[in-house]
């Protein structure tokens, strides 16, 4: 690696790869339904460092570049909406998740040789639930808490929904074996009725209010779970509102028994910032809105994930 980082820019729907003094060095893709253009794009992620992968939020696809000079080397169907953060590249296969709900699964294995993806891991019955109802419409709960979260190594799948506090832990086959409950100390949790309460529009506080989201989740190099949980305000009314939210980071411990939880990430909050992690980094894409220029600042700020200093409380 070279140190570059690439940026999903959502509104010219393109990829950007930056060397590490924020120079740009390659654009991938460009607004159109050509081969290599974007509708909807969203997150985007390398493998093999030399194939960039961008995903096609409206078309349901995976479009790839060579890294090196942008040219486009195809794309892959997927089924499903593919979450925002979560891409385990394993050997030949590539896991990352995807709420499926014709076949109610949470994760998808691409394998690459075959050019084929695996649908596994059950969704939660929160979800369930909210899909599959008497009206034949999926709930507010499923449709608004749609993204999913995934990281993968060897023969373990660690997965868990936006809208849920628990983490589940699954073969490859899909098969769950355990449930991860971090405790919440700082952030506001999840409530248990949280999906009756949705999908009933019981919200005085809004949707946005009532709870926290799982947002990410990586595995650091001594096997440690990172996660990300963000407690959301909107300002204003939607569709022209302003969202933006608390970052809490939890550690899980290698041995998934304890947790060092909530720790505040910190930012502008001007809107709600992006983030992932790479060899026990924080890469935190942050933004503020400059008004005196009428502009939009942007950074990439790196932050070294310390737990010297935790206070490890046991898993619920």
């Amino acid at each position: 690696m070279d140190g570059s980082f690439l940026v999903s820019d959502f509104f010219e729907d393109r990829i950007l790869r930056y060397a590490r003094d924020g120079t740009l060095s390659q654009m991938y893709g460009g607004v159109g339904e050509g081969p290599g253009e974007f509708l909807d794009l969203g997150p985007a992620f390398i493998l093999n460092d030399t194939v960039v992968v961008g995903v096609d939020d409206q078309r349901r696809l995976l479009q790839m570049f060579r890294r090196a000079d942008g040219s486009v080397l195809g794309s892959q169907p997927y089924r499903g909406r593919v979450g925002a953060s979560g891409y385990s590249q394993v050997g030949q296969s590539v896991v990352f998740p995807s709420r499926e709900l014709r076949g109610l699964t949470s994760v998808a294995i691409w394998s690459i040789p075959d050019q084929q993806i695996d649908y596994v891991v059950p969704l939660p019955d929160e979800y369930v639930r909210s899909a599959i109802r008497p009206d034949g419409f999926v709930g507010q709960f499923a449709a608004f808490q749609s993204l999913g979260n995934s990281v993968a190594w060897e023969d373990t799948i660690l997965s868990g929904m936006s809208g849920l506090n628990s983490v589940f832990v699954s073969t490859w086959d899909g098969i769950t074996f355990d449930t991860l409950r971090p405790p919440a100390v700082r952030r506001r949790g999840v409530p248990e009725d949280i999906q009756q309460r949705m999908d009933a529009n019981d919200l005085p506080e809004g949707p946005f209010e009532i709870s926290s989201g799982l947002l990410g989740l990586y595995r650091l190099s001594d096997g440690a779970i990172v996660l990300f949980h963000h407690d959301a305000t909107l300002e204003g009314e939607q569709p022209h509102g302003t969202i933006t939210a608390d970052i809490y980071l939890s550690v899980i411990a290698p041995d998934l028994s304890s947790a060092c939880v909530d720790g505040l990430v910190p930012h502008f909050k001007s809107m709600r910032a992006i983030h992932t992690v790479v060899r026990d980094t924080v890469f935190l894409l942050d933004r503020r809105v400059n008004e005196e220029e009428e502009r939009l600042d942007s950074w990439i700020r790196m932050y070294r994930i310390d737990t010297s200093r935790c206070s490890w409380l046991q898993m619920e």
